[in-house]
């Protein structure tokens, strides 16, 4: 990450204000994608993001602050012209739920020690509990089919992609104290246009609580969207040589999902990583390994192979850089 300092005029000659910091980083990766089966079986993937978190602090201690991203995926379309025609990506198109290169929605939020409330773009509380996304599979994650959250690609409340203040809504509040996490949200969505089974209300809401380098979080929601995960438990920790990750989720229609999840270090600079997932509402069982070889400077090589969930092989290999 790369921090910039601004300060304006009116706070240097201010005394006792402090001046903002907004701070840079990303990453970008690019590699070959195969999807079995797929218009375009084999074909380059790439993705560029920029994330942009500005705070100011105030006299009395809170600190304010905003989060934006600029995204830019192969198969993300500029400005919604191009929805659904052809693109140079496994699926042949671009994506109907990726609309990129501007700015997202924004997140706000004000923390004060540990209690933070944020606005805006929220993170989403089932999303962002502790054990949901305990791996990275590969170089994309090929596509999270590995992941308890029964809604897939519409699981997310935070949105990366999307039209800035037209994107998604909501309010939350986190807090921590030791060892003890807790997270409450509530969103409006309208996750992809005039389809009505992906449009309504998401409450939701975790605990985790951490003991013996184990964690183990709950979380409950209540959504208008049918196969969104009503009740998700993980279970996470090291056992010898490998960081293991147990759960288990309600998937309302989608059924129960129960997945298994492990990351080795087999070198210096060497992580392999292994997933299994059983979903109700899958064709098949989901199961994949993949490798991460760190190439140091915040640059590495990484690479998948997964059984996904309609029972078909999933592959990529590529470089990512962090900055």
């Amino acid at each position: 990450m790369k921090k910039v300092l601004f300060a304006t005029t009116a706070l240097v000659a201010t005394a006792g204000v402090a001046a903002a910091d907004v701070t840079f980083g990303g990453y970008g990766r690019f590699g070959v994608i195969y999807v079995e089966g797929a218009t375009n079986e084999t074909t380059i993937t790439s993705r560029f993001r920029l994330q942009i978190d500005a705070t100011a602090e105030s006299d009395n201690g809170i600190t304010f602050g905003a989060r934006a991203r600029i995204q830019q995926d192969n198969d993300g379309d500029s400005n919604g012209a191009n929805l659904g025609e052809d693109a140079a990506s496994a699926g042949g198109t671009f994506r109907n739920d990726r609309i990129e290169t501007g700015i997202n929605g924004i997140r706000y939020f004000a923390r004060s020690g540990g209690l933070e409330v944020g606005v805006g773009n929220i993170y989403g509380a089932i999303d962002s509990m502790p054990g949901m996304y305990p791996v990275e599979l590969g170089l994309t994650g090929l596509s999270y089919d590995y992941i308890i959250n029964g809604a897939g690609a519409y699981s997310a409340t935070y949105d990366s992609d999307g039209n800035g203040a037209a994107g998604r809504n909501g309010v939350e509040v986190l807090y921590a104290m030791g060892d003890l996490k807790a997270h409450l949200s509530y969103s409006e969505l309208d996750l992809v246009a005039n389809n009505n089974d992906l449009e309504g209300e998401r409450i939701e809401g975790y605990l985790a609580y951490t003991f013996s380098g184990w964690t183990v979080a709950l979380g409950l929601q209540d959504s208008d969207i049918a196969n969104d995960t009503e009740v998700a438990l993980t279970v996470g920790g090291n056992v010898g040589v490998a960081d293991l990750t147990f759960g288990y989720a309600d998937n309302g229609t989608g059924g129960d999902a129960f997945a298994i999840t492990a990351a080795f270090d087999i070198g210096a600079a060497t992580r392999l990583t292994a997933v299994v997932l059983d979903q109700e509402s899958y064709t098949d069982t989901v199961y994949g390994v993949g490798v991460t070889h760190d190439l140091g400077g915040g640059t590495s090589l990484r690479g998948g192979v997964q059984n996904n969930r309609n029972g078909a092989t999933v592959a990529d290999l590529g470089v990512r850089f962090n900055f």
